[in-house]
């Protein structure tokens, strides 16, 4: 602030007015001295008790310089010093906007300041954030103009900054303090970002999937233990089949006996086409050489004679054979089958190759196969598991209260 802000001096004026006598006046004036050392010396009149000392300015109150309007007072009362002595009345608006409590106020040629009131001080490139909309007093919106477009005097202000264009624009941004190698004014960050695969955490996401393991066409199982059965099922085979207890084999082919064996039967054996029956009985013929013997009234032309021959029978067609007994195998041999043969008693057929699947692929078996139902098979490859994002920029600011930022650059 100006050395005539602080200076109550300024005060002395209004009592040279008042000590004149209305008589015009050159040189210095004195009171209470003879000898006055500058345009207006009062001197205490003494050490008296009932003397009342000090000089008093034009006294008023806020309604009476009210008043007064917004033009009495001009350009040429600038430095006018008056006293304020109550504020309950008039307003505080146009000239009189700072007067808001009694006090000593002078004319600075616009506005009535208070007298003795410390003024901030600022000095160019002082950074101030406020809720004014443009520039004031000094104070320069930061908003990226063009020094060009600045009054002289800031222009330089800010030239001697080190600003060389354009102010910077601190719009949209906080302030942070430099560090060693940025420069001032420097502008960086941005409001949002998008997350890349190395901003992610080290970890790992647990999920399910869904898919299918493709065999990648034919392929075989090696098996060297016993596999269990799973429950009932069926094989198409076109080999030897191993029996593992009571079962059934639907054949349309012969099946090779594995040695001798039995077979019960309790129904009917149909003949297969004509045949012989080779038989072993006792007969009774006539000898040739008897036919003509009388052998007595009665008896006609037959005569007996027991004897012991062996005979062979003559097919006669098709015929049926009912049997009740056990046929026993003579050996090894094959039985030819049309239909399903159902098994009597448990029994096993060897088997020494592989067993063709229903799809496309075989087991290699060492052992007896049973089947175990359920199963697994261990996968190892690249498994996708999608997080099910967009892609969307983050916003990257904190909560915020929205100012204006300014820059001092001088009256």
């Amino acid at each position: 602030m100006k050395q005539i802000k602080r200076n109550f001096f300024n005060i002395l004026l209004l009592g040279c007015i008042l000590f004149t006598y209305n008589t015009t006046v050159s040189g210095q004036v004195g009171i209470n001295t003879s000898t006055p050392k500058s345009t207006l010396d009062i001197t205490s009149p003494g050490s008296a008790t009932t003397d009342v000392a000090g000089v008093q300015g034009s006294r008023l109150d806020l309604a009476e310089l009210t008043a007064k309007g917004n033009t009495l007072y001009g350009a040429d009362q600038t430095g006018a010093i008056i006293y304020i002595t109550n504020v309950s009345g008039g307003n505080n608006t146009g000239q009189r906007l700072n007067i808001t409590a009694p006090g000593y106020y002078y004319f600075d040629g616009a506005l009535w300041q208070k007298l003795n009131t410390p003024q901030p001080v600022v000095r160019d490139g002082d950074i101030m954030q406020s809720f004014k909309a443009s520039d004031y007093d000094g104070w320069y919106l930061l908003d990226g103009r063009a020094l060009s477009s600045l009054p002289d005097k800031a222009k330089a202000a800010a030239v001697s900054l080190g600003f060389t264009t354009n102010l910077p624009d601190a719009r949209d941004r906080v302030l942070k303090t430099k560090d060693t190698s940025e420069g001032l004014a420097s502008i960086g960050g941005t409001n949002s970002m998008s997350i890349t695969r190395a901003n992610l955490p080290d970890i790992s996401l647990s999920g399910s999937i869904t898919g299918t393991l493709a065999s990648a066409g034919a392929h075989t199982h090696t098996a060297s233990s016993t596999l269990d059965a799973g429950g009932a099922h069926n094989h198409t085979v076109n080999g030897n089949l191993a029996a593992g207890g009571e079962h059934s084999h639907i054949t349309s082919g012969n099946l090779a006996a594995g040695g001798a064996h039995t077979h019960a039967f309790s129904g009917t054996l149909a003949s297969a086409g004509t045949h012989l029956h080779d038989l072993s009985p006792v007969i009774y013929v006539m000898p040739g050489t008897a036919k003509d013997v009388d052998r007595g009234y009665g008896a006609g032309t037959l005569w007996s004679y027991i004897a012991t021959s062996t005979y062979t029978t003559s097919s006669s067609g098709n015929h049926n054979h009912t049997i009740s007994s056990t046929l026993a195998a003579g050996g090894r041999h094959t039985h030819p089958v049309s239909g399903t043969l159902a098994s009597a008693d448990g029994h096993t057929h060897a088997v020494t190759g592989a067993l063709a699947a229903d799809g496309a692929h075989a087991h290699e078996v060492t052992a007896s196969l049973a089947s175990t139902g359920a199963h697994t098979h261990t996968a190892s490859g690249s498994v996708t598991l999608p997080l099910g994002g967009a892609q969307a920029a983050m916003d990257n600011r904190s909560a915020y209260l929205v100012v204006n930022t300014f820059i001092y650059l001088g009256l």
